[in-house]
């Protein structure tokens, strides 16, 4: 007989794969779980730090435009169009300008944006996360424009659209910007110099007749759009005066409102201007004769309209200027204020010469001045569609006594 064997029963392995299949199933859930709870967090963190940073542009963009008073409010709106409301949905916004923390803790123009919130997961839910919190933070700030420039000439393809000639000498506390495409857009010549930080020219200059520039121009620079554009210009109402005229050693105080056809003053007079803004609606502002005239706090908005073609602004026959433009206000810094929409107009003519103390930015931008302007400003920018000097000059940049600095404000980027 053949020896009994044992039967070894089969072992059942459906428990086993089942079970591992159960564990593996759960573990893989749970991951895929937490990749959509890492999307869904990804996607809050993304659309938050979008609300940061247009809340920074648009602080700085106030503050460009309009001064730092309200600063806080454009920010917080521009998070809401972005869909993030300071007080809302566990939502909190803080502004600070200058910013509390990084690179720019100085900087005025810099505006930092903190968004900071929650978001609730679906699956870290289960695993106890209930909500988890979320911030973003953006910083925007002004650039410079053109490293801080106070002389532009606007003019695309003009020839000696800035010129300088007959023994000038001209200095520059801030950079130049030469528009100009032209082989001839700088003109150098006849013994004179010119001293500036920067100078940067769109096509070429000439130099010659023993003149000197210093440093010598950056040639074939980007051209810059109009530093002003953005200032709005003041609204023309009815004449309040007509073929306005001093003269005769008089002596006279000026309010502000609309002269139509300009205003004239010669012959010795004396006239102090009131603060405010004075629109010139054609025949522009003639001064001559040695005639004196003052004001602090004024603005003159050059234009034509009611019948009055538009006139130029002359400074001539030994006149005695002392004028400053506005310290706060839209018009913050703006002295000569040229109507954009003259396409083509008479030039421009500041000789007063040494004598002439004229605190504030002279803009024409569709026009050409010329320009003498002495040295005893705080602070001079000229803008315009040409420039020629006709007399030495100092172009200063102390913008102290502007309550948002200098009116040329660079674009705003972010930064951080």
């Amino acid at each position: 007989m053949r020896p009994a064997t044992s039967v070894r029963p089969k072992r059942r392995t459906g428990g086993f794969v089942l079970t591992t299949m159960a564990v593996v199933t759960a573990v893989l859930m749970e991951c895929i779980g937490l990749a959509i709870d890492a999307g869904y967090l990804e996607l809050i963190k993304t659309r938050m730090q979008g609300a940061a940073d247009a809340a920074a542009v648009g602080g700085a963009q106030e503050i460009k435009a309009n001064g730092s008073a309200n600063v806080a409010s454009a920010a917080k709106n521009d998070a809401a169009l972005n869909g993030f409301t300071d007080g809302q949905n566990s939502v909190s916004i803080t502004i600070n300008n200058p910013p509390k923390s990084g690179n720019y803790t100085t900087d005025s123009t810099a505006v930092e944006a903190i968004v900071t919130g929650s978001a609730s997961p679906i699956f870290m839910g289960l695993l106890g996360f209930a909500s988890i919190a979320v911030k973003a933070r953006g910083v925007a700030r002004q650039g410079s424009v053109n490293g801080g420039g106070c002389l532009f000439t606007l003019d695309p393809t003009a020839s000696s659209a800035f010129s300088l000639s007959g023994g000038v000498q001209l200095t520059s506390k801030c950079a130049v910007q030469v528009n100009s495409s032209s082989a001839t857009a700088m003109s150098v010549s006849g013994g004179t110099s010119l001293t500036a930080p920067s100078i940067s020219v769109v096509g070429n200059y000439s130099l010659s007749g023993g003149s000197s520039i210093s440093p010598l121009p950056t040639t074939g620079a980007a051209s810059v759009n109009d530093p002003l554009a953005n200032i709005p210009a003041p609204s023309v109402g009815a004449c309040n005066y007509t073929n306005y005229s001093v003269s005769g050693g008089a002596t006279k105080t000026l309010s502000p409102g609309v002269y139509c056809n300009g205003i004239s003053v010669s012959g010795g007079a004396d006239v102090v201007f009131n603060p405010g803004t004075y629109i010139l609606e054609g025949g522009g502002l003639q001064l001559s004769g040695g005639c004196t005239v003052s004001g602090a706090g004024v603005t003159f908005y050059n234009t034509a309209g009611s019948g009055y073609s538009y006139g130029g602004i002359s400074f001539s026959g030994g006149t005695h200027d002392i004028l400053s433009a506005p310290t706060s206000g839209s018009l913050a810094g703006i002295l000569f204020f040229q109507d954009r929409s003259i396409a083509s107009g008479a030039a421009s003519s500041f000789s007063g010469g040494a004598s002439a103390i004229l605190n504030g930015t002279l803009y024409f931008p569709t026009t050409a001045l010329s320009y003498s302007g002495g040295t005893g400003t705080a602070y001079t920018i000229l803008i315009s569609k040409k420039i020629s000097f006709s007399g030495g000059a100092t172009l200063n940049n102390d913008y102290s006594s502007l309550t948002t600095g200098s009116p040329v404000k660079g674009s705003v980027a972010l930064s951080e």
